[in-house]
């Protein structure tokens, strides 16, 4: 059997925290891949740690083709006043509330796929000279119509970009990377002394799907967070669960200066975070149980619609006994209306058929009743609702 070391810390993991039942697991594209997803946390460390891909370069050269339809496509972060809020502005936002630029910057977005963050960015803001660095090419389309080819770089880090940049970002691709630690000592080495890294994660608590996305391979938490950094040789300024629903938002900066050691998180944050997740782990390995036993109890055979045409939504759709009954997915983002998921098509909640009175309620679970509270045009229906 292989030996598994945390990503963090390398400590030695022995027993899985969690094993999806069966070798079925979702993708963060919501793709079903032919793998058992184990997810295992240190207790050295209390990083959470899922195997990760055997093909994984390739799975992020070829396959991970997130948002690639359109320049404008985007994710919605939420709705206000049944008008949608998208991530990438939510993201700019945040950004520029936390490090108020103030004179011109040398800033590279690491893990940029689109970059659609820092080019909204710049549209922004007139002190911002963008850098950007990918390990696939598929994305050159989008970065040519805002940056010069010589602010690029795929696989390969610059030698010139050492202690270059005054800022680096990472927003939502740490977590896919497997060897973590030397990425985030070169993310420190291509900082100037005094710059500042601002990075974007799932939260594992906050939006508890992080933990069976299979190509997540790391889960962070407070205490791994920490201790990445400061074996990176950063020093930690916030670590902020609030400014982005469902995300952490870490800043640290480079010295500039040698200084005293940088300590990791204490004994007793590890084992907090340890009871924390154990008690992830006992959620979904009940999960797909209490969508199989709330399908069985229902009449008939007529359709049913599940709300959500992401993770959760596709994990309530893999785990039916009787997907045929799926009449529609629904979803708020007009990028995806129109489409297919799993085969069924994407619509307004607005345009759900008169005939189906049953949704299964695919989004995150901590916010999921508020937003369905939050539609008109279904909380004039008489409709019954199962939730995660």
């Amino acid at each position: 059997m292989e030996t598994i070391h945390c990503a963090v810390c390398s400590s030695r993991l022995d027993t899985p925290l969690y094993k999806s039942p069966g070798d079925r697991s979702l993708t963060s594209l919501c793709r079903i891949n032919p793998v058992a997803t184990t997810v295992y946390v240190c207790s050295v460390c209390g990083h959470l740690q899922t195997q990760a891909l055997s093909d994984v370069d390739a799975y992020y050269d070829a396959q991970y083709d997130i948002l690639v339809d359109s320049e404008e496509e985007d994710q919605i972060y939420e709705v206000r006043n049944g008008k949608p809020i998208y991530r990438t502005q939510h993201q700019v936002k945040v950004l520029l509330e936390k490090l108020e630029l103030k004179r011109k910057v040398d800033l590279l977005d690491y893990g940029c796929a689109k970059s659609s963050t820092i080019r909204t960015l710049c549209a922004n803001s007139s002190f911002v000279r963008p850098h950007l660095f990918d390990v696939s090419a598929r994305y050159i389309p989008f970065w040519e119509k805002f940056i010069h080819p010589d602010h690029w770089a795929i696989n390969d880090i610059k030698p010139e970009w050492r202690s270059y940049f005054d800022i680096v970002t990472s927003f939502f691709s740490l977590e896919h990377i497997p060897s973590i630690t030397a990425t985030m000592s070169t993310i420190a080495s291509v900082l100037k002394p005094g710059g500042t890294f601002y990075g974007v994660v799932p939260d594992v608590f906050g939006n508890i799907a992080d933990f069976i996305v299979v190509d997540h391979c790391n889960h962070f938490t407070a205490p791994s967070i920490k201790r990445l950094l400061a074996d990176a040789g950063l020093e930690l300024l916030e670590i902020d669960e609030k400014a982005h629903r469902g995300a952490l938002i870490i800043v640290a900066r480079r010295p500039s200066a040698t200084t005293a050691s940088i300590l990791p998180a204490s004994t007793k944050d590890i084992e907090q975070t340890h009871i924390g997740l154990e008690r992830l782990a006992d959620y979904w390995q009940e999960a797909a149980s209490k969508v199989q036993a709330y399908e069985a109890s229902l009449v008939g055979k007529g359709k049913i619609a599940i709300y959500g045409a992401g993770f959760y939504g596709a994990f309530i759709s893999a785990n039916l006994a009787h997907p045929e009954r799926v009449a529609c997915h629904l979803d708020q983002n007009p990028y995806l209306q129109g489409r297919q998921f799993n085969a069924c098509p994407i619509l307004s909640p607005d345009a759900l058929p008169e005939d189906i009175d049953t949704i299964l309620v695919g989004i995150n679970p901590s916010h999921a009743k508020a937003i369905m509270a939050d539609i008109p045009s279904l909380a004039q229906r008489d409709l019954n609702y199962f939730y995660l």
